[in-house]
């Protein structure tokens, strides 16, 4: 399990992984109130925007030994607060010869097949959301449906 559990690293680190934002959003789209960023959510990579890291201890050595990438969210990290998944991530870029073992650590974990397939559960979920909203009996909701299955996003728009 890596998601919505702490995990503890060597190097002294731990963090969480919170689906809590997703979670949200399922039952505020089913409230019609966040529709439309459901609807958007289609590849595991989508997922990544409504996860958040909290680093629940080691937050000090770890900014410390990070701290080229780490402007962004130094101060959120060292206040205990949650930071965007997409952001924490570039925590770990590195030289290709730089002893690493907080990257490392992170690279086992989370670019771990355990952690894709548990993505892939998590955008399961969604879709079984969407599905239960795409049959629902609420007008606005299947107009909704209706319109959006008319509309290309870019990002959906073949390459050729």
């Amino acid at each position: 399990m890596y998601l919505d559990k702490i995990h503890s690293f060597q190097t002294g680190v731990s963090l969480e992984i919170s689906t809590a934002a997703i979670r949200a959003l399922i039952e505020d789209a089913t409230e019609r109130e966040r529709f439309f960023e459901l609807v958007q959510i289609k590849r595991p990579e989508d997922i990544y925007a409504h996860l958040t890291v909290t680093v629940h201890q080691g937050a000090d050595g770890l900014m410390k030994r990070r701290s080229r990438w780490a402007r962004e969210i130094r101060n959120d990290i060292l206040a205990g607060k949650a930071v965007p998944y997409e952001r924490f991530t570039k925590l770990f870029w590195r030289d290709i010869d730089e002893e690493d073992p907080d990257g490392d650590e992170w690279h086992y974990h989370f670019a771990s097949a355990g952690f894709a397939e548990e993505i892939t559960g998590l955008l399961d979920k969604i879709r079984s959301a969407q599905r239960a909203l795409r049959m629902s009996n609420d007008v606005l909701i299947r107009m909704n449906w209706d319109f959006l299955s008319k509309v290309i996003m870019p990002k959906d728009q073949p390459a050729f």
